[in-house]
This record gives structure tokens, C-alpha cells and sequence, in this order.
């Protein structure tokens, strides 16, 4: 009968034992306490809970793996879009500084040619301000035009 009683309270106080009350890593639990545990499944709860956490800690590092990616690629494509507007932009400026060199040492009509001179000059200073793609294409179509009309100058010029 005895057996009975102490088979009961320890049935008992394996139900009084919550999941929460099962750590894993307690330092001195007692004999009953690990009893209760381990009958009621609070360790394996406990268990099955961790593994859950760690499954989602690991979906959750893999989508924040596949962001920190797809962020260094369009990095990566900024920067060579930007790299390459540099380059468009200094070949145009360079293009302009040879133009304008051009029109100052030819022998134009005077008039014709300060005029040029003068736009040509206000485009490099506007080419200083250029910050995006459709500013560099302006400026590139602003050299064109004024490399056509110092082109039409030089032949007028050159029937004289």
C-alpha cells in the first residue's frame, strides 16, 4: 500500500510540473522534478521548442543572406551605372575643352566666334554641374550642335 501512495504522489507531482519548470540546464533539479519531466514531457517539449527556434533562426539568417546579396548586386550595378556616366562625362568635357581650344585659335569672324566662345565656355560650366545621365546627354548634345556650327563657321570661313 505504501508502494501505492508513493507511486501516486510521484504520478501527481509528475502532473504538477509544468514545461516551464523543466530547464534543461537547471543546476541541482531534484530527483522528482527530472521524474516529473521526463514523464510529462516537459524535457522533450522543451526540446522539440528549441529546434523549433533554431529552425526559424535558420530560414531567417538564409532570407537575410539572400537580402544582404541581392543589395551588393544592385550596389554593384549603381556603381558601374555611376562609373559609367563619369566616363561619359569627362569624355564630354573633354570633347568641349577641345572645341573651345579649336575656336580660339581659328580664324573666325570675330563676332561669330566670341559668341561661340561665350557658349561654349557657359557649357563647361554647366558640365561642372551635371549630376545624372539625362544631364550628361544634354551636354553631350549641346557639344554636337556647337561642334556643327563651328564646323559651318570654319567652311564660311574658308570660301573668304
Amino acid at each position: 500500500m505504501r508502494r501505492y501512495v508513493l507511486l501516486a504522489s510521484l504520478l501527481l507531482a509528475g502532473c504538477a510540473t509544468s514545461p516551464q519548470d523543466c530547464d534543461l540546464h537547471a543546476q541541482d533539479p531534484s530527483f522528482l522534478t527530472k521524474l516529473s519531466c521526463t514523464t510529462s514531457g516537459g524535457y522533450r517539449q522543451k526540446v522539440d521548442d528549441q529546434e523549433r527556434h533554431v529552425l526559424q533562426s535558420q530560414r531567417d539568417n538564409k532570407i537575410a543572406q539572400q537580402n544582404l546579396a541581392d543589395t551588393e548586386i544592385r550596389e554593384q550595378a549603381s556603381s558601374q551605372k555611376l562609373a559609367d556616366e563619369q566616363t561619359r562625362l569627362k569624355a564630354a568635357r573633354s570633347d568641349l575643352a577641345q572645341t573651345l581650344k579649336k575656336l580660339k585659335s581659328g580664324k573666325f569672324n570675330n563676332q561669330q566666334r566670341q559668341q561661340e566662345i561665350t557658349q561654349l565656355e557657359q557649357l563647361q560650366k554647366q558640365s561642372q554641374q551635371a549630376s545624372s545621365a539625362n544631364d550628361v546627354a544634354d551636354i553631350e548634345k549641346k557639344i554636337a550642335a556647337a561642334k556643327d556650327r563651328i564646323k559651318v563657321l570654319e567652311q564660311a570661313n574658308s570660301i573668304q
